[in-house]
């Protein structure tokens, strides 16, 4: 016999599949009651944190049910994401809303990014700002260095190709001038 492992989405698809093909007695008599109890546990949670001035999250609603739950059981996380009606009302007390999407394409932000850096800055100050900042944020951050380091170093290069023009004219100048002064001396 072949064992194979669901994902998640499979097993949500599975649970949702084997609730919609089974009779009607049983969706009536064990998936419904079922699907109450954990929407009225999680509504009881949400309120008892709400009380509390708790954090409302997947684990914080699992942990206060067992308490509320006269059986001692309470509910699952994951109880919780695949009870369609108690994930919204989860979603909609949670206390963290996420972040929207930045879709912002790294090859403008590195041309937008203009670094800035004083030499008497605080350096355990600017250390502690960047633990804070997320992968993304510092491969942006790397990556605009880069180029203002790239953009410093064909600067400096020109400036240096410059200089070695503007010293090889003034040495042909004192040549000239000197054969000139020679010339000139040998010539009173």
């Amino acid at each position: 016999m072949k064992h194979t492992e669901k994902t998640r989405s499979e097993q949500f698809t599975s649970t949702s599949t084997r609730e919609n093909d089974a009779p009607s007695w049983l969706k009536e008599q064990v998936y419904a009651p079922k699907k109450q109890r954990t929407l009225d546990l999680v509504q009881r949670s949400i309120q008892s944190l709400h009380k509390e001035c708790r954090r409302i999250s997947l684990a914080s609603i699992a942990v206060i049910s067992k308490t509320i739950d006269p059986t001692g059981q309470g509910v699952s996380e994951s109880a919780v994401l695949n009870n369609e009606e108690a994930r919204v009302l989860y979603e909609q007390h949670r206390t963290w809303k996420g972040s929207p999407r930045r879709t912002t394409s790294t090859a403008k932000k590195v041309k937008a990014t203009r670094i800035s850096t004083k030499a008497d800055r605080d350096q355990e100050q600017v250390r502690q700002r960047y633990l804070r900042q997320g992968k993304a944020e510092l491969a942006d951050r790397l990556l605009a260095v880069e180029a203002a380091y790239a953009e410093q170093e064909q600067r400096w290069l020109a400036q240096q190709d410059e200089i070695f023009t503007w010293r090889l004219r003034a040495e042909a100048a004192e040549a000239r001038l000197s054969r000139f002064s020679q010339s000139s001396q040998t010539g009173q």
